[in-house]
């Protein structure tokens, strides 16, 4: 049974997808009618995209960020960067997707590898490498979930993707190089 934030998970891509079809027949300034762009330029901006992924990846940015401020508002202050990465691994993960990762890797040079291999947002695909190319865009907001998620900590990072057989997922978070 898919959890419920799967559900509305599926139809946010739907819909983003939905969008990008129709961006090319309705005039961009219609679209944004009634968004007040002073009070978030960055949900604007995106908003702004006619990219299915960049829309769904600015949502996940400001999901993450929300959600990592309620789990973490009563948990002691985290400091390092590998506490970080192991709150967002068991707490975070369990919290927003449903159960722990089953890999966290690191090269100890700011880059990460968390493996999950029962990913729920594409388990209900079918396993097999011929889908996995239809599964791409259902990664993008977890991707962005996780970019959030981290900045709320206080790290800056890139998050990408990859898949070689589903529902198996890696994420590879390169963490920003420190001012």
């Amino acid at each position: 049974m898919p959890l419920p934030f799967e559900l509305l998970h599926m139809e946010v891509v739907r819909y983003a997808r939905e969008q990008e079809a129709l961006a090319n027949v309705i005039n961009p300034r219609e679209a944004l009618e009634g968004i007040d762009k002073s009070s978030n330029a960055l949900v604007y901006k995106a908003l702004a995209s006619r990219n299915a992924a960049t829309r769904l990846e600015s949502m996940g940015v400001r999901v993450g960020y929300l959600l990592a401020e309620k789990i973490c508002k009563d948990l002691p202050r985290i400091t390092t960067e590998l506490e970080i990465m192991k709150f967002v691994c068991k707490e975070f993960w369990i919290n927003v997707f449903g159960r722990q990762v089953d890999n966290l890797r690191t090269n100890h040079q700011g880059t990460y590898v968390v493996q999950d291999n029962r990913f729920p947002f594409i388990s209900s695909f079918a396993e097999g490498a011929q889908y996995t190319q239809d599964a791409l865009v259902y990664l993008v907001m977890p991707c962005g979930i996780i970019r959030g998620a981290l900045s709320a900590l206080g790290i800056q990072a890139l998050v990408t993707h990859s898949t070689e057989l589903l529902p198996t997922v890696k994420f590879h978070i390169h963490l920003s190089a420190k001012a």
